[in-house]
């Protein structure tokens, strides 16, 4: 499919400024739209590091620059706008996607369901039941969880339950270490594992985790975070979800998990990695 992607020179430049700070031969960057054909789309632009790309990216080079878009992003990504804005703190990418939000017919994202299949309405965490036989859209697949577009409202999934979206179910392996220990490095690769059920960025590089520690003689972590917005009504899944992924960790026996709303989340405690992701530079 061809697709019109109208980049401003100012911004090519930028983005060339940013991946080269990466300091990687041959990384590029990548669009995508998470919940595409929804009220809840959005954008996303993210490195991608070679062999990252998908086989069935589309390949566009913008001079020195080179952007891979996913394929079933296509439709939403046409006629998609980047440019570069001075703001009062700095430079920031702007992105107008016409198309993101634009209900499109694609086969491949719409699945019918095999059995009643249990999840949490996006964001009030409602529990909701989805009859066996309703035919739904996958708009998002991270960190094991599916978000699902069901009767105009956002449902996350379990990865438990992804067979009767038939799909598979991902889980966490994780290789225990010899010496009966647990990795802080598995600990922060299980946390990175949890996404918000809106966005494509995980809880680490959005900078919610404000405590991890682990006591070894107890074999217990524990760990403090935040939300991006106290009132969210997906607090308790995403704790949940935290704890659920730090007891796939080896030599895990017990977890607490504290929601803390001191100091308050700020935009800066984004890594520039998930910055990049939801378009956001100061």
């Amino acid at each position: 499919m061809d697709v019109n992607i109208h980049l401003s020179d100012p911004a090519r430049d930028f983005l060339l400024e940013l991946l080269n700070k990466q300091k990687v031969d041959g990384i590029a960057a990548r669009l995508f739209v998470t919940h595409p054909g929804t009220r809840m789309a959005e954008t996303c632009l993210a490195y991608s590091r070679p062999g990252e790309e998908k086989e069935t990216d589309k390949r566009l080079q913008f001079g020195d620059l080179v952007l891979y878009l996913e394929k079933r992003s296509l439709p939403y990504l046409d006629e998609l706008e980047i440019d570069l804005a001075e703001e009062r703190m700095g430079k920031q990418l702007t992105i107008k996607a016409p198309n993101a939000k634009k209900p499109q017919t694609s086969s491949d994202e719409h699945k019918v369901l095999q059995r009643d299949c249990r999840g949490q309405q996006v964001p009030s965490g409602d529990p909701v039941v989805i009859p066996a036989g309703t035919e739904v859209r996958v708009t998002q697949a991270l960190g094991g969880s599916y978000t699902v577009l069901y009767q105009g409202n956002l449902v996350r999934v379990e990865g438990k339950d992804a067979a009767a979206l038939g799909l598979a179910n991902n889980e966490l392996q994780f290789e225990p270490p010899a010496d009966g220990s647990i990795s802080e490095d598995q600990v922060w690769e299980a946390m990175a594992t949890v996404f918000d059920p809106e966005i494509p960025v995980n809880i680490v590089s959005l900078g919610l985790v404000y405590k991890m520690e682990i006591d070894q003689s107890r074999k217990h972590v524990d760990v403090d975070m935040t939300l991006t917005a106290p009132g969210c009504g997906m607090g308790q899944v995403l704790v949940d979800d935290v704890k659920y992924k730090l007891s796939m960790v080896p030599h895990v026996e017990t977890t607490d998990v504290d929601l803390v709303f001191d100091p308050p989340w700020r935009q800066d405690m984004m890594s520039e990695e998930a910055r990049l992701e939801t378009g956001l530079f100061f």
